[in-house]
């Protein structure tokens, strides 16, 4: 890891350790105004028209690959949208959202997938699905909130609709953090597939 990510982890992980101590009353309102400002921006984000640019990126040995896709209002970067597969028991769909190049949201879906040492009538093995939303809320790139859910089954086709009626929660996962807010970061910057391979698996 360079120095530079090295500092970035750093600061990642003592503004969510300072997010996850106890609020006052008066804090606590200060953090769900920041919330509802966030997702107000996201709201307009999402209801604008965008344009978008498209790209795929897939590494030299083929176990990683995944598309990288640019939204534009106007001329501003507002949007970013990662969905790749990092071997072959996972991978991630990702969101970013910006506004004047600053990141404020990033919205993660990871799925991985297990098998469970049982063996399925038609003699294969069973395996396990399990998936994991993480919502990360950002104010001049200090962590506001992080909420997660989670849900798991035998049947993949499941996890959708299991995923819906999962509950969010306060999450303490600040290596999730750190990553999705380097790659927000990077991949604002980044202008070919290469540079998010690097950015992914660094």
């Amino acid at each position: 890891m360079t120095p530079h990510l090295t500092r970035r982890r750093a600061t990642v992980l003592i503004l969510f350790a300072a997010a996850s101590l106890a609020l006052t009353p008066a804090r606590a309102g200060e953090a769900e105004a920041k919330v509802k400002e966030i997702r107000e921006r996201y709201n307009r984000i999402e209801s604008a028209r965008l344009r978008a640019k498209e790209m795929e990126f897939t590494s030299d040995d083929g176990l990683s690959s995944g598309t990288f896709t640019r939204y534009y209002e106007n001329d501003a970067l507002v949007k970013i949208k990662l969905s790749y597969g990092l071997g072959d028991h996972g991978g991630s769909e990702e969101y970013y959202y910006y506004e004047q190049g600053e990141l404020f949201f990033a919205f993660a879906t990871d799925s991985v997938w297990r098998f469970t040492g049982e063996t399925l009538p038609n003699g294969q093995e069973a395996t396990l699905d399990t998936a994991i939303e993480h919502r990360v809320y950002f104010v001049n790139g200090a962590l506001v909130r992080h909420l997660s859910r989670e849900a798991k089954s035998k049947d993949a086709a499941a996890i959708p609709k299991l995923l819906q009626k999962a509950q969010n929660q306060p999450s303490r996962d600040s290596d999730r953090v750190d990553r999705l807010f380097a790659v927000g970061i990077g991949a604002y910057k980044a202008n070919d597939g290469a540079a998010i391979l690097g950015l992914l698996t660094e």
